[in-house]
C-alpha cells in the first residue's frame, strides 16, 4: 500500500456550521447536487435534533431545524428523535425524508418540503410497526425501508406515486438492515444472524450473500459495482473499512477507523475513493482517503481532533467534504465543518 501525506491543504477555507442545540454533530448527508446538507445533533439525553442547511459551496446560507407534525403538534426536540436524513428531489426543490420517534410512539418515516411541518410518508393503516433505514431508487420514485411488522426487520418498497407497498426481502429467522441500491437497481443490504452480520445482494429476484466474516460486516455502500462496508472482524471495538469488488473477495483499506454514528462509508463522486477518520490520537487530526482497489492512501490534515463522520459531494464542479470533529482536547461537543477538497483529486 502506498501512503501520501498532504498537510494542512485548504484548511483556511473550512467553514463551521453553527447550531444553537447542545450536543455532538453527526451524520452529515448531502443532497445530490451539494446545495443542501442535513445533519443530526445528539446530546445523548434521549433526543436527537435534525437540521437542514442551504449551502453555496462551503458557505452556509440558512439553517433550519426539522420538525415532525403529529396530531397537530410539532416535535423537533424535547425528547423526540429525528435522524437518518435522506434527500429527495421534487421538481426544482429538495425535500427531506427522515426517521422520527418519541416515547410511546413507533419509529416512523417522515418527509418535509420545508413549507409545512413534516408528516408521515406511510400511514399506520398502510403498514404498522417501526419503520427505519429509508433509501431511494435512482429515479427517486421509490423508497426502500425496513419494517419490523413481522417480528424482525424485512425490506419493503414504497411507491410515491401510487402509494403501493411491496415486500422485497423477508426471512423468518433473520433481520435485514441498511438497504441501498446501485444505478442498475441491485439491492445491497445486511442480514443479522446470531452475533454476526453479513452483506447480501438481491438482483433480478435472486438473493445471495456477497461477503461474510467474523463479527459484523455492516452499513454497506455501492461504488458502481464495488461494495464498501465497515467490519469488526478483528474484534468487537476494532473497526476497519473494507472494499469488495466481487463476492467473497475483501480488501482492507483502513484499520482502526472511527466508526460513524449511523452513516455508511463515504465514497468520492468519481467512485474511486473512500474517506474516513481514525481512532489513533496521533492520526485523528486527519481525514484519510483510500483508493478502493487498495493501491493508495493519503491523509488530509485539519486544525481539529477526533475527526470523523466524513461526507463527500460534488457541487458545480467542486468537491466538498463535510466532517465532524472536536475543536480541541477537552471540548464538550463535536462540531460540523465543510471544506473544499477539489485540489486533492486533481
Amino acid at each position: 500500500m502506498t501512503y501520501f501525506y498532504l498537510i494542512g491543504l485548504l484548511q483556511a477555507n473550512a467553514t463551521e456550521i453553527p447550531v444553537t442545540s447542545n450536543g455532538h454533530a453527526s451524520n452529515p448527508v448531502w443532497s445530490n447536487d451539494g446545495t443542501k446538507l442535513a445533519f443530526e445533533v445528539n446530546e445523548y439525553a434521549g433526543k436527537i435534533d435534525l437540521f437542514s442547511v442551504s449551502m453555496n459551496g462551503i458557505e452556509y446560507l440558512d439553517i433550519k431545524q426539522v420538525q415532525a407534525s403529529v396530531g397537530g403538534a410539532s416535535f423537533g426536540s424535547g425528547g423526540s428523535i429525528n435522524a437518518a436524513p435522506v434527500w429527495q428531489k421534487r421538481g426544482p426543490k429538495w425535500a427531506l425524508i427522515f426517521e422520527h420517534a418519541r416515547k410511546g410512539v413507533p419509529n416512523r418515516i417522515y418527509s418535509t418540503d420545508f413549507i409545512r411541518p413534516a408528516r408521515p410518508v406511510i400511514q399506520m393503516d398502510q403498514l404498522e410497526g417501526d419503520l427505519s433505514w429509508p433509501t431511494l431508487s435512482k429515479d427517486q420514485k421509490q423508497m426502500y425501508f425496513i419494517s419490523d411488522i413481522k417480528g424482525s426487520g424485512d425490506i419493503y418498497s414504497y411507491s410515491f406515486k401510487g402509494r403501493a407497498i411491496e415486500s422485497v426481502v423477508a426471512s423468518d429467522s433473520f433481520s435485514e438492515m441498511a438497504p441501498v441500491l446501485n444505478e442498475s437497481g441491485s439491492l445491497l443490504y445486511t442480514r443479522k444472524h446470531g452475533n454476526g452480520e453479513d452483506v447480501y445482494v438481491t438482483a433480478g429476484g435472486n438473493d445471495s450473500k456477497w461477503v461474510g466474516g467474523n463479527g459484523d460486516q455492516t452499513r454497506p455502500a455501492w461504488a458502481d459495482n464495488t461494495v464498501v462496508f465497515f467490519s469488526n472482524e478483528r474484534g468487537v471495538d476494532l473497526w476497519d473499512v473494507v472494499s469488495s469488488s466481487k463476492p467473497s473477495q475483501k480488501t482492507v483499506l483502513g484499520k482502526g477507523i472511527r466508526l460513524p454514528m449511523r452513516a455508511p462509508p463515504s465514497i468520492s463522486p468519481d467512485k474511486q475513493w473512500v474517506v474516513y477518520g481514525m481512532e489513533d490520537p496521533k492520526k485523528s487530526s486527519s481525514l484519510w482517503f483510500s483508493k478502493l482497489d487498495g493501491t493508495k492512501t493519503f491523509s488530509y490534515n485539519t486544525e481539529h481532533i477526533a475527526c470523523g463522520e466524513p461526507s463527500l459531494t460534488e457541487s458545480d464542479g467542486r468537491i466538498l467534504l463535510a466532517y465532524t470533529a472536536l475543536p480541541a482536547e477537552g471540548s464538550a461537543w463535536r462540531k460540523l465543518h465543510v471544506v473544499d477538497v477539489t485540489d486533492l483529486f486533481q
